[in-house]
């Protein structure tokens, strides 16, 4: 028989220690829980609150302007002068913004702006420029002078000689260039905007040919063949892909605007006389292949969504496009209406600050 007296006894004092310590741990588990949800909810927030705050001032206006970042600027001063530029909506939103993002620092210089850029997009530009770890970056969109104002800035170039070899050097053996346009026009269109990797010494002429280069070899066999089938050449097809990439940053639209620009013509309601002679900007490679490749329908007009957020509507039919642009103008006067009222409810709040930032230092004093 099994000695009842060699049972093992229960410790009621140990028992009740390791429920209390089970409790604690579940407690603990729930804190770090705690923790973990709120650190994930206020990145949430930040994200959500950085996202509203860089949102694009005029996603409508796609125009680059020059824009100055003076030596010994503050990011005050920087941020009031590209609201009264009308780059940003509010300085004040546009400080806090790069505080949060530790992009307080800009290099002097001249920049090519937007409004249709971000608040973090025209921050990056304004430190970095178009340079790169390995040479720079041509965006699409720019023209031959504001190429060569950016390259200058950074360091890659001296504009003025730039500026004088694209006016006045001969560059008719480049089959795309031609000789039919003189002077600086013959570069017009053909900065190719891609990233390059450039020698140290790199001189004006061998970074231009090496951008022509770059869109020589772009522009292949395929799209060439393209080119002659649409009976265009290829600085028609390159003037037409500057239309388009002035009218929308929107990739999947670019066909479609591209189809607007060749049924007009094919249709006679625009004359092939009144496209431009000369690219209006140098278009990135999107624009390019729309030009080539419209899109297959009868669409005649584009318009600016009523949305505002940049985004065009298409339609064959005259009627719907005016009630379109009539929906267009109104939602656009709303806005700048509502803006007004914001601007002048911020200077207020501005002034009311000031008032009591003097009245804190006067009872100090």
């Amino acid at each position: 028989m099994e000695d009842q007296n060699n049972k093992p006894e229960y410790n009621e004092s140990s028992g009740a220690e390791e429920k209390e310590s089970g409790k604690k741990s579940i407690s603990r588990f729930r804190i770090v829980l705690a923790v973990i949800a709120a650190v994930i909810a206020l990145s949430l927030v930040l994200v959500f609150g950085v996202n509203v705050m860089a949102r694009p001032y005029d996603r409508t206006c796609h125009t680059y302007s020059e824009f100055t970042v003076e030596s010994g600027d503050q990011l005050a001063d920087t941020a009031g002068r590209l609201e009264e530029a009308g780059f940003i909506g509010s300085a004040s939103r546009f400080v806090m913004l790069n505080k949060i993002l530790f992009k307080e620092k800009f290099k002097p210089g001249i920049y090519l702006l937007s409004p249709s850029m971000n608040s973090i997009a025209i921050s990056d530009t304004m430190i970095n420029g178009i340079t790169t770890s390995e040479g720079f970056t041509i965006p699409a969109g720019y023209t031959v002078e504001q190429v060569a104002a950016a390259l200058a800035r950074d360091g890659f170039v001296d504009e003025k000689k730039f500026l004088e070899i694209a006016r006045t050097f001969d560059f008719s053996d480049i089959d795309f260039i031609g000789k039919d346009i003189k002077g600086k026009d013959q570069l017009e269109g053909f900065m190719f905007p891609d990233s390059y990797s450039i020698n140290s010494n790199a001189d004006e002429i061998m970074i231009i040919v090496t951008i022509l280069n770059q869109f020589g070899n772009f522009f292949n066999d395929d799209y060439r063949a393209r080119a002659d089938e649409l009976g265009l050449t290829v600085r028609q097809v390159v003037c037409i892909a500057s239309m388009i990439e002035k009218e929308t940053v929107i990739d999947k639209e670019k066909a479609d605007i591209s189809s607007v620009l060749h049924n007009s013509v094919n249709m006679g309601l625009i004359d092939e006389d009144d496209l431009p002679d000369v690219p209006l900007c140098s278009p990135g490679p999107e624009s390019i292949e729309a030009a080539l490749y419209p899109n297959d329908n009868e669409y005649t007009y584009y318009v600016l969504d009523s949305s505002l957020d940049g985004s065009h509507k298409f339609t064959d039919d005259e009627d719907e496009y005016k009630e379109w642009q009539k929906e267009y103008e109104d939602a656009l006067a709303e806005r700048d209406g509502n803006r007004d009222d914001q601007a002048d409810k911020d200077k207020q709040e501005d002034q009311s600050k000031q008032s009591d930032d003097t009245e804190k230092q006067e009872e100090a004093e």
